[in-house]
């Protein structure tokens, strides 16, 4: 299940069968190291210059535990694009939309970006399934290409996907986001093994999880999420601000402290 630079335009059928099979695609090659250094250096940016932004009330960043300590580390922005045009460029690359589009059969529009930074010692994310089931009008063509900056190992937590399920939510339990591993099976797991210029789609249903951050390195990687023009069209403005909403009453639940949106 992978590809070169040069098949990125028309995505052979074996490849997009793959894909139907398996519910992800690991394409090699996709950028060039001049490409990634730009995003590199446009990461590095961000997480210096951008210190204003970085703060656990701003419903724009989202922290998570150290492994080993407990400590809180700042890990994403979410959304991404309006602070950052190289991010946004990257988003609507050509060669990202041509490969998506190939597995869709039709335009894609652009649902919702960010930017993971997971530095050292940052636990992993339980199993889960991107669409949410209590979420009733979230696109049932929802994907996620994943545009690694850095090196993804296994080390350093990366992406690992579980193959074939998905077709069908694995609970019926709206309540239910994150999974117990008990409802895969174990032998249908890839690690999504990546280097920069690589990328890999996954559909939204294609249970994933990672593994804490057990290098001195971070591990960045750019999310970016689609729809199929016709599963309603142009959303992310809509989205994001029923996500905002959504984030903002459940922060308001779990602390006193106001939240804002910068």
């Amino acid at each position: 299940m992978t590809m070169l630079i040069d098949d990125v335009e028309t995505l052979k059928d074996e490849q997009r069968r793959n894909y139907q099979t398996h519910g992800f695609l690991v394409l090699r090659n996709v950028f060039d190291t001049t490409e990634i250094q730009s995003l590199l250096e446009e990461s590095n940016r961000l997480l210096n210059e951008r210190g204003d932004l970085i703060s656990p009330q701003n419903l724009r960043c989202r922290y998570m535990a150290h492994h080993e300590t407990g400590e809180q580390l700042f890990e994403v922005f979410d959304p991404v694009n309006d602070i950052s045009s190289i991010c946004q460029r990257f988003s609507l690359h050509p060669r990202i939309l041509s490969a998506v589009e190939a597995l869709y059969g039709e335009p894609a529009c652009l649902f919702k970006e960010k930017l993971i930074f997971k530095p050292p010692g940052a636990l992993g994310y339980q199993l889960h399934q991107d669409i949410p089931l209590a979420w009733k009008d979230f696109p049932r063509t929802f994907l996620t290409v994943l545009i690694p900056i850095d090196p993804s190992s296994e080390e350093n937590g990366c992406t690992e996907v579980f193959s074939g399920y998905h077709n069908d939510f694995l609970t019926n339990d709206a309540s239910l986001y994150m999974l117990p591993d008990s409802v895969v099976d174990a032998n249908r797991c890839t690690a999504l093994v990546l280097n920069p210029g690589d990328i890999a789609i996954f559909h939204g249903l294609t249970p994933h999880r990672s593994a804490p951050n057990r290098s001195s390195q971070m591990r960045r990687v750019l999310y970016v999420s689609y729809n199929a023009r016709s599963d309603g069209g142009d959303q992310r403005d809509a989205h994001y601000a029923e996500f905002r909403e959504r984030i903002r009453s459940h922060r308001q639940q779990m602390t006193s402290e106001p939240v804002f949106f910068k």
